[in-house]
């Protein structure tokens, strides 16, 4: 009899067991169905799919957020994606143009970004926007933006000590550039402007007398057309030694010193060397452009132009 019970409750262990056991593999398998299904339905899983490798997919997942992921997966893959994305200067909007200017031309993702993000990509005076002036000292005025002939700024005089006679500037600006110019003096340089504010009509006239002389395409590189000059902003000044003639400015004191220091007065090359695919001008060595402490340090300190400046950090929100 005791032989008996002890058989019935070894087969009902071992039944409990067997059922336990199916129990377990039944969770094990729901679980393991319910993260395959998560795994499928992850932005990971779907980027391999489209074809992203496992590196690529860690470079988009830090680097966009996942809004982005999302209509990331909406793209066809393509090779220089990550590549783009990997630019410090990349705006999300832009990845079809980005990509779509990649088809037709061989460059470094960087050139590309920054041709696009400031339409330098578009062809020069594509497409024209107004200038805000109400963004004062970050206004921008290039191939893209215009200023209305009738827009003058508060003007003041800047005296024969710093500048050539007859030569104004933007109020916003006076401060600054006296200060650059006596601190100048104080290292033993002696620079002044030799030219500031120049009227929508004055420009008019000096792009005209080029365009006669050499030609559109030489004008265009040299000078701006009527409402696109950053003269009109009185925020654009060129810089020189004071009477003498400068013929290598790379090898000029004057100039180092200016490249090395009117930042910290908010004043940066406007058109730097190098950089003819961006700005659309010829380097020039003593124009500077007044944008402010701020903006002028990031510009400096990272090695872009006010363009780039502008289309990332004031009209991308960067």
């Amino acid at each position: 009899m005791v032989k008996r019970k002890k058989l019935n409750l070894k087969k009902i262990l071992i039944f409990l067991g067997i059922v336990l056991l199916i129990i377990i593999l039944l969770i094990f398998g729901i679980k393991s169905l319910v993260n395959e299904k998560k795994l499928k339905n992850s932005n990971e899983y779907k980027l391999e799919q489209i074809g992203y490798s496992t590196n690529e997919i860690d470079i988009i997942k830090n680097s966009l957020s996942s809004e982005q992921v999302s209509s990331l997966l909406n793209i066809k893959y393509d090779t220089n994606t990550v590549k783009l994305i990997k630019d410090k200067y990349f705006i999300f909007a832009n990845l079809d143009k980005y990509l779509e200017y990649f088809k037709d031309n061989n460059e470094e993702a960087s050139l590309v970004v920054a041709k696009v993000n400031t339409k330098a990509s578009t062809g020069w005076y594509s497409t024209i926007y107004e200038t805000d002036t109400s963004e004062n000292e970050l206004m921008l005025v290039n191939k893209f933006y215009k200023l209305d002939e009738t827009y003058v700024p508060e003007l003041t005089s800047v005296s024969l000590t710093y500048a050539y006679q007859g030569k104004k500037v933007s109020k916003v600006i006076y401060d600054d550039l006296i200060s650059l110019l006596e601190n100048a003096r104080e290292n033993g340089y002696k620079l002044v402007v030799s030219q500031g504010y120049r009227s929508y009509e004055d420009q008019s006239e000096a792009y005209d007398s080029i365009l006669k002389s050499s030609g559109q395409s030489y004008a265009d590189k040299i000078a701006s057309r009527p409402g696109h000059s950053d003269y009109q902003t009185g925020l654009s000044v060129d810089i020189k030694p004071y009477n003498t003639l400068v013929d290598d400015p790379s090898t000029n004191p004057d100039h180092e010193w200016l490249i090395n220091n009117a930042y910290k007065f908010g004043f940066i090359l406007r058109y730097p060397e190098n950089k003819e695919e961006i700005t659309g001008f010829s380097y020039d060595a003593w124009r500077f452009r007044y944008v402010g402490l701020e903006a002028a340090k990031i510009i400096h300190d990272e090695n872009i132009t006010f363009d780039e400046y502008y289309e990332f950090y004031i009209n991308n929100g960067g």
